[in-house]
């Protein structure tokens, strides 16, 4: 769905996203810029969504004026192109349908930015621009990936590869011609050349850098793949001819990883690129795309460290997030420098800064929850009490360790109440009360268990339940109880048992007393109690024990 309404789009300004890339550039006949790449969430997923922003000065971007956005789809991987009858064509990618998509803007120089109806264009990812050819049709890269990655299940749709889709009715319907089966291609990412000598190339991204293949019928059958030799890190490159009839290639050169964006240019069809300018060094630059306006300058988009394979908020918001420009002509390339007064290099067209949208917590870290978001949240996944008060012990465990410095019977009485009512306001309380623990002395879960383990063994005529452990000790008995299940694999009171039967087993074998006098000697008022309890720990009888 296309969402052009004012108020609408402004749910979709910088601040709302937490992260961006994958842009492409457009100029139209009268200088106007366009970009669009895409965001939405807080990695490449479902309910990404496409935007695009428009600068009369090539300086200053508008807020969006359009968003590809449907709920419970993913819409990424954008371009945008002007076709030979100035129409600005908007292009994205949607799953999971698997389809890539179209709406067109007959007059982009407008005062008012007007799309017609999205349409189908083929299966299933699109980011890069389409080729006039000689014939006078146009070429449009349509690829259904080998593979899924990461954010996408591979398509079922068959056979895969690099497929060239024409048109020769000005976009009015579209043809699905023949495919290069590139070795170890990567997401695809083709582009086509119409060589010298009339040859259709398609260039695709490989694991190895940039895979090619050949068609000599006008892309209805693509020849053997063949490694072009431009090397890259596995990324989108970009390559077109001028007007000049040079071949541009936008790509990485001698580059550690993706970094040192370059610039180059050919004479002889491709086959070398003895001129190159550097774009951009630094590292995580990436995903170039590239417009000629009417007087043949360049002008380059990509982005630079997108925020989108993150772990936390503040990785996030520690990249730059930016989506950025250039503007070079084909002398500055030669030169290996800026010649030309008008070129620039490295200008931020837009960035990401503050962020103020819905995903507030977005990886769900216990310290950027409020009270009542915390307890919302722990509350509004299938959990029991129990394990949700397990999961606050476990996520504010030093804090816990020192709430004996306060109110630990408090504490309990909270505990029981939420576990007898799931209160989700006493569960508020508990966690306010957690969270405004600061004590001084941080103990370990390890260390607490070795003192009460060590108190139960030095004292074993003592009353050594939960509760009374944590009288002694000043902590919470749910929290005792917890981390000494957690640490030891049994409770308290098994310990205890335990070690009474361990004293036990030592009496009946290193002394003579009697079966009477060993129980009263471990803490049991009764005999038949002591019997019973060992033959249960035990397998036998205290009498049979001593006999064997």
């Amino acid at each position: 769905m296309l969402i052009t309404d004012k108020e609408l789009l402004k749910s979709y300004t910088a601040s709302k996203n937490l992260w961006v890339g994958i842009p492409s550039i457009e100029i139209t006949k009268k200088g106007r810029t366009f970009l669009t790449f895409y965001s939405g969430g807080k990695t490449e997923e479902i309910g990404n969504y496409v935007l695009l922003i428009k600068s009369d000065d090539g300086v200053n971007f508008s807020d969006p004026v359009v968003v590809c956005f449907e709920e419970g789809y993913r819409c990424y991987d954008p371009c945008i192109w002007i076709d030979p009858l100035g129409r600005l064509w908007l292009t994205w990618s949607r799953c999971p349908e698997d389809g890539v998509f179209g709406a067109i803007c007959d007059d982009p120089d407008a005062e008012e930015i007007v799309f017609g109806e999205e349409f189908f264009i083929g299966h299933n990812v699109m980011m890069n621009k389409p080729i006039v050819l000689s014939t006078r049709e146009w070429a449009f890269p349509v690829a259904v990936w080998n593979y899924g990655i990461e954010w996408i299940k591979a398509s079922d749709i068959t056979p895969k590869g690099s497929f060239m889709y024409i048109t020769d009715d000005c976009g009015k319907t579209f043809k699905r011609l023949g495919y290069a089966d590139v070795k170890n291609r990567a997401c695809d990412e083709h582009m086509f050349l119409e060589m010298n000598d009339g040859v259709i190339r398609v260039f695709v991204r490989t694991a190895y850098g940039i895979g090619a293949a050949d068609s000599y019928d006008g892309g209805l059958h693509f020849g053997k793949d063949f490694d072009t030799g431009y090397k890259g890190p596995c990324s989108r490159f970009h390559i077109r001819r001028m007007p000049s009839g040079r071949v541009l290639l936008i790509n990485h050169y001698n580059y550690s990883g993706r970094n040192n964006l370059t610039a180059m240019l050919s004479e002889d069809d491709g086959q070398t690129f003895p001129y190159r300018l550097l774009l951009d060094e630094r590292n995580n630059v990436s995903y170039p795309d590239a417009a000629i306006d009417k007087d043949g300058n360049i002008h380059i988009t990509y982005d630079r460290e997108r925020g989108s394979a993150c772990s936390c908020f503040d990785d996030i918001m520690s990249n730059a997030r930016e989506i950025l420009t250039a503007c070079i002509c084909e002398e500055d390339i030669i030169s290996g420098c800026l010649v030309d007064k008008n070129s620039y290099l490295k200008r931020v067209a837009y960035k990401l800064t503050n962020y103020d949208g819905e995903l507030q917590n977005p990886f769900n870290e216990k310290n950027r929850f409020t009270d009542n978001s915390y307890a919302l949240y722990l509350s509004g996944d299938g959990r029991n009490a129990e394990e949700i008060i397990s999961k606050i012990f476990d996520e504010y465990n030093i804090n816990c360790s020192n709430i004996h410095n306060i109110q630990a019977e408090s504490f309990d009485k909270l505990i029981e109440a939420y576990k007898s009512s799931n209160d989700l306001t006493v569960l508020n309380e508990i966690i306010h009360l957690v969270r405004s623990v600061h004590g001084k002395e941080i103990y370990s879960e390890k260390n607490i268990v070795d003192e009460i383990c060590r108190y139960i063994i030095d004292n074993p005529e003592c009353d050594c339940s939960t509760q009374n452990i944590a009288k002694i000790f000043h902590y919470s008995s749910h929290y005792i109880r917890h981390i000494f299940k957690k640490q030891t694999g049994i409770s308290v009171k098994e310990f205890q048992t335990a070690q009474i039967i361990k004293t036990a087993k030592l009496l009946l074998r290193m002394c003579d007393d009697k079966i009477t006098d060993i129980a009263a000697t471990c803490g049991f008022e009764s005999p038949s109690y002591f019997t019973e309890v060992f033959t249960k720990e035990v397998g036998m009888s205290p009498k049979d024990y001593r006999k064997k």
